[in-house]
This record gives structure tokens, C-alpha cells and sequence, in this order.
């Protein structure tokens, strides 16, 4: 990646986290960076072309972290899953705020190209840490991983919810520790029960989202041809201009035809 590019990212995301997505402009980043508005235009054509590659690039940054503590052999087992959970402590809460914001900033046309890829990074993360139960803990059912992941996805966002707006400064050592404990005490409950998820049921949800796009990707289609059906028709209907008139028929046309590929 160009340098100036990367530094771009790299700014964006760090006033992302700091400040918020809707509170952070271009300019804003220009600053961070020490560059021109201009500069920022070459490398990103707008604020959420930005957005969306920095979501990309911090959960590749958490992948890769997780996965040099994974190749560790000097780690016991208990160390690597703590290890790991500090790990995806980092900014845990202003990460997940991040994301969310930038989705509820998608317009039609965004939702349709991103969110499936957002989603299936989510899922790697999810899978990528099932792996590290399962070795923290000497596992062979991925099953039962799978319900220990769900668990401490749930642990993650109840305690960023208690710590949140600094209110209250937890030690994420400590953090950590609780988490790890809870994940055990509910391995021990959890042993011999019948499961939550099959793993022919994980394999389907894995499959699911590697093939998201494909089946998302009509649905947004169609939502996003029927709003601007909808605005073509209520601009003709004040206006009364033949040029509206004509882009709802073709939008129209549009539409049918999409209904027509999945008859």
C-alpha cells in the first residue's frame, strides 16, 4: 500500500475510534495527517471509502495479532487464551461503535457492495477465536466451541457496556481473567448437554456467509431500485417533467427483471 495512503487509513481510523465516524470529517483527517484536502481525494474519492477500508484494516490487525499468539509455543494453553482475549479487549468498545456507525451511514448502493463483506469479516473473527477455544481448552467438538465463542462475544459487549465513556476504568488484566474463567466454569456446565449449534448447522452457517453476497445482494438491489422509483415517481408528480417519468419506467424495468432471475 502507498505510504501516504496508509497514513490516510491509518489517521482516519484512529479519529474514528477517538471521535466517531459522523464527527469525523475530511478535514479533520487532512489535519491528522498533515496533508491537503486534495491529497486525501487522490487516495480516497470520499470520507466513507475510508471508513470502510479502515473496518477492513483493524480486523485484519486483530486476525494477525491473534494469529502470531496462535504460533507461540512457549504460551500454556490458559496464556494463549488470555493473551488472545486482551487482544480483542483493545478499543473493544469504540471499535464495535465504529462499526456500527459507519453501517447506519451506508447508503443503498454501500449496503449493497459492503455489508455482505463486513459481515463475513465479523464471522472469520468468529471462527478465527472458535479456534482459539478450542485449544485453550484442548477441544476437538466444535460444537461446544462454538457455544464458549457466543459466550464471550456476549461477555465482550456486557462488560464494554459497564466501562464505557471511561465511567468506569476496569483493569482488563482482571478483565480478562473473569473472561476466561467464565468460558471454563460454562465448559464445565456445558459438557455432555446437547448443543446449541450441530456442526453440520456451523458448516451451514459458514457456508451461509461465504455465499452472503450472492444472496444479498438482489435484496438490496430491489430495496435500493424501489426508493429511487419512489423519489423518480414524487419528483414527476410535483414536476411534471417527461424525464422523470422515463427513469421510473426504466427503474421499473429494472426491477422486473430482477423478479424475473429468481422465478
Amino acid at each position: 500500500m502507498d505510504t501516504k495512503k496508509q497514513q490516510i487509513l491509518e489517521t482516519g481510523l484512529r479519529l474514528f475510534l477517538e471521535k466517531g465516524y459522523p464527527k469525523t470529517s475530511m478535514q479533520d483527517i487532512a489535519v491528522g495527517c498533515n496533508f491537503s484536502k486534495a491529497t486525501l481525494y487522490k487516495f480516497f474519492d470520499s470520507k466513507e471509502a475510508i471508513g470502510i477500508l479502515a473496518a477492513f484494516y483493524l480486523t485484519e490487525q486483530m486476525k494477525e495479532k491473534t494469529e502470531n499468539i496462535m504460533d507461540r509455543q512457549d504460551l500454556r494453553p490458559r496464556e494463549l487464551l488470555r493473551e488472545s482475549i486482551l487482544v480483542r479487549m483493545e478499543n473493544f468498545a469504540e471499535r464495535t461503535r465504529f462499526t456500527d456507525e459507519l453501517i447506519l451511514s451506508f447508503t443503498p448502493e454501500q449496503m449493497e457492495k459492503c455489508l455482505p463483506a463486513l459481515n463475513r469479516n465479523r464471522f472469520h473473527m468468529f471462527d478465527l477465536f472458535l479456534h482459539v477455544i478450542m485449544r485453550a481448552f484442548e477441544l476437538e467438538d466444535e460444537a461446544l466451541a462454538a457455544e464458549l465463542t457466543i459466550n464471550f462475544n456476549g461477555l465482550m459487549r456486557e462488560i464494554s457496556i459497564v466501562a464505557k465513556d471511561d465511567i468506569v476504568e476496569l483493569d482488563e488484566k482482571a478483565a480478562a481473567d473473569f473472561i476466561a474463567d467464565s468460558l471454563e466454569a460454562i465448559l464445565q456446565k456445558r459438557r455432555g448437554k446437547k448443543r446449541l449449534l450441530t456442526r453440520q448447522q456451523l458448516d451451514e452457517i459458514r457456508s451461509a456467509v461465504e455465499n452472503e453476497e450472492k444472496q444479498l445482494r438482489p435484496i438490496f438491489q430491489k430495496k435500493r431500485l424501489a426508493a429511487e422509483l419512489r423519489s423518480s415517481l414524487e419528483d414527476y408528480e410535483k414536476s411534471g417533467r417527461r424525464a422523470k417519468l422515463e427513469e421510473a419506467e426504466r427503474l421499473l424495468a429494472e426491477l422486473k427483471a430482477l423478479e424475473s432471475e429468481e422465478e
